[in-house]
């Protein structure tokens, strides 16, 4: 029978490609890593692994059976600390991965009472693009997700809506309507609204909002953060929308724009909690969706 140990020698050559940062990974000698790579493909009569002087390969195989093997040492984990966790929720280690526009405005809303209620909790956070997340999620590298528009048609996915964010307009300091203490829809008409590259939520109702009163992507403009977005405003290159936690951590203090709310059907980003549905743990996420909403701000709306 194949041990947790070769499996474990098997997902680092896979993730290294290289045996000696794999051993030092698993605090191994290279020969004895070698060694449980050589036994476990004694054992399942296949070559895993393809060895030459300049570097390593892994064979077809030896790829399918190294992702199978990082599902069980995944599940296996998750059933351990499952069973340390039975007798106090949320402790240990919590990974989670967050939207890059939204972890660094809403988290400090969460993180006092998380502290106050489960100080055994270790939050260790990620924040990436949203497709990026769903992927780490996938392969086991994450536990839960904080993105917006979870996918739903995807089986393995458990997911809890949490709330909507409003998009605010915002403005450079000439701007026509900026005497205006908030922005119908036809004032818009003929607005170039400056986007990020990447949506992260934001793309779908800034279109929808671009359709419904006849305003229009910049052509020439996109911004690759919130920062550069407010920035890019700031120089009169355009309008654009930022989410309502970054307006008020940043964008309200910024005396060189202008921000606005819409007085109808304001545009908004669902924000989602997501994990994968086969794990243990899906009682203590749910706990943990709880006292999210319990905390949030009020500039944005519960779902």
């Amino acid at each position: 029978m194949l041990s947790l140990r070769q499996l474990q020698c098997l997902v680092a050559v896979a993730e290294t490609l290289h045996f000696r940062r794999a051993a030092e990974r698993l605090n191994l000698s290279q020969p004895a890593l070698s060694a449980q790579i050589s036994q476990m493909e004694d054992h399942l009569g296949v070559m895993l692994v393809e060895r030459t002087r300049r570097k390593v390969l892994m064979t077809p195989i030896g790829r399918d059976t190294a992702a199978r093997a990082k599902t069980i040492l995944r599940d296996l984990g998750e059933l351990e600390e499952y069973a340390r966790q039975s007798q106090a929720p949320l402790s240990g280690t919590l990974r989670m991965g967050v939207l890059r526009t939204l972890g660094p405005y809403l988290l400090p809303h969460i993180l006092p009472d998380l502290r106050g209620r489960f100080p055994d909790l270790k939050l260790y956070l990620r924040e990436e693009p949203r497709e990026r997340l769903l992927a780490e999620l996938a392969q086991g590298d994450l536990d839960i997700l904080l993105i917006s528009a979870a996918p739903a048609d995807d089986d393995h996915l458990s997911v809890v809506p949490l709330f909507h964010e409003p998009l605010w307009l915002t403005l450079p300091l000439g701007h026509r309507l900026v005497k205006r203490d908030g922005i119908s829809d036809a004032e818009l008409s003929g607005e170039a609204l400056i986007m990020l590259e990447v949506g992260d939520g934001m793309r779908d109702p800034a279109e929808a909002l671009c359709r419904r009163t006849g305003a229009r992507e910049h052509q020439d403009f996109r911004a690759t953060s919130l920062d550069s977005l407010r920035q890019m405003v700031a120089t009169g290159l355009g309008t654009t929308l930022l989410p309502a936690l970054y307006v008020q951590a940043e964008a309200l203090a910024d005396d060189q724009i202008a921000v606005r709310p819409f007085t109808q059907d304001p545009p908004s980003r669902p924000i989602d909690m997501v994990w994968r549905r086969t794990t243990a743990r899906s009682d203590e996420y749910r706990l943990f969706a709880q006292m999210l909403r319990q905390n949030l701000p009020s500039c944005v709306v519960a779902r």
